[in-house]
């Protein structure tokens, strides 16, 4: 049963609790959005001021109601390189709620741990068709994933996403490499698993273990390091192109720019399952710059803004708008989350103030990263910018040649 917070509908007053539509029995607005098909004659029940009231739809009419919006599941974990763990004091309320609900990752592709799900839960999930699901496993060895996760549960990680997969969800999984514990035989060993689970699986995502200041006893993974986990989860790569017709386990970006290697190729990306992992950001960042053509001429000078990772591509963009379009390209310090910290979405509004109040020539526009804000425009950092000639780049390049012209 869920509450109504809204209604269009003079027969359902806010307050009402939907109770079933056509028998099914409604817990969020997941059943409501899955029952409610259009195309269907509905029968909603709803309990008012302990009365029960029916009321029909007919086909192609709206139920025009809003419901609450639930209550989403904490995080019970207690992992140590947890990014919420390496934030300040004193930033955004919102920034530090630990998420861990199938839902979310249903709607908008956070990724989950599997500790609080049961079988009602699993049942539920197949029932809704709430596919794919984006999981975090890091590692398959039961002993060692309950110590990663703090949590005994995290142990059942293969027999909840056999669950899963019976039940016909698809998984995006991720492992986060993280140097002397989830690296190592039992890294190859869980790519392994989790390739037996194909289609289910359908991605396997392999991004190294992020730090900030306030985060001790956890070391980044090395250039070494990056490079022979290159070399041999490419060799995995190719043996499952061969028998899945995809490569099914791609690297982060990261790994390439640590081993100062290429980046692949976009036939190695597939459709780029984990773009938001990012796992394919830079190559598709290059297939954008291909296609920019007739660059018209450009009056002043213009200055981009970027972390230390995303240097050597913004001056590749550089290059491509020469003549036309003059650039600097300049790397902001992160002083705020730490130096170890490279990555331009981690770019925070008090570093870029102190960078911009250093530069002596005279740009027309300095240009952001477009990842270094949320959908509402704000930093991490909950500061503003100052300086009235910044802009946040649109995350499409042909548009941001747009803004520069």
């Amino acid at each position: 049963m869920v509450k109504v917070t809204a209604s269009r509908d003079k027969r359902i007053p806010p307050g009402a609790i939907l109770t079933t539509i056509n028998d099914h029995q409604i817990e969020d607005f997941l059943e409501f959005q899955f029952y409610n098909d259009t195309n269907k004659t509905r029968h909603v029940v709803l309990e008012y001021n302990s009365t029960r009231k029916k009321i029909t739809y007919t086909r192609n009419q709206d139920i025009s109601i809003t419901l609450e919006t639930p209550q989403y599941r904490r995080c019970n974990n207690d992992c140590h390189f947890c990014f919420i763990k390496g934030l300040p004091d004193s930033l955004r309320k919102e920034l530090y709620f630990r998420d861990d609900d199938y839902r979310l990752s249903f709607l908008f592709g956070n990724f989950l741990s599997l500790t609080n799900i049961n079988n009602t839960d699993i049942t539920r999930i197949g029932r809704l068709r709430l596919s794919p699901l984006y999981i975090s496993v890091h590692t398959t060895e039961p002993e060692l994933r309950a110590r990663l996760f703090m949590n005994n549960k995290a142990a059942m990680i293969v027999q909840h996403m056999k669950a899963l997969a019976d039940v016909d969800i698809k998984m995006h999984c991720q492992i986060v490499v993280i140097p002397g514990m989830t690296d190592g035989r039992g890294f190859y060993k869980t790519i392994e698993e989790l390739s037996h689970l194909y289609p289910a699986v359908q991605s396997i995502g392999i991004v190294p273990v992020g730090k900030t200041k306030y985060i001790e006893g956890i070391r980044l993974v090395s250039k070494k390091e990056s490079r022979s986990i290159i070399e041999s989860v490419h060799r995995l790569h190719e043996r499952f192109r061969k028998t899945t017709n995809q490569g099914l386990v791609y690297l982060a970006d990261e790994f390439y720019i640590k081993a100062g290697f290429q980046i692949p190729e976009k036939e190695y990306y597939d459709d780029f399952p984990q773009y938001e992992n990012g796992i394919g950001i830079v190559r598709s960042f290059l297939e954008e710059m291909k296609k920019i053509k007739n660059i018209r001429k450009s009056k002043g000078k213009y200055l981009f803004l970027t972390g230390i990772s995303a240097r050597k591509y913004l001056e590749m963009l550089k290059s491509r708008l020469r003549p036309n379009i003059t650039v600097d390209v300049k790397t902001v310090d992160n002083e705020f989350f730490g130096r170890n910290v490279t990555v331009s979405g981690l770019m925070c509004a008090t570093d870029i103030n102190r960078h911009i109040a250093t530069q002596d020539k005279k740009y027309a526009r300095i240009a952001l990263p477009p990842n270094c804000v949320n959908e509402k425009g704000q930093f991490l950092d909950g500061k503003k910018i100052s300086d009235e000639r910044v802009f946040v780049s649109p995350r499409n390049l042909k548009e941001l040649v747009s803004c520069l012209q």
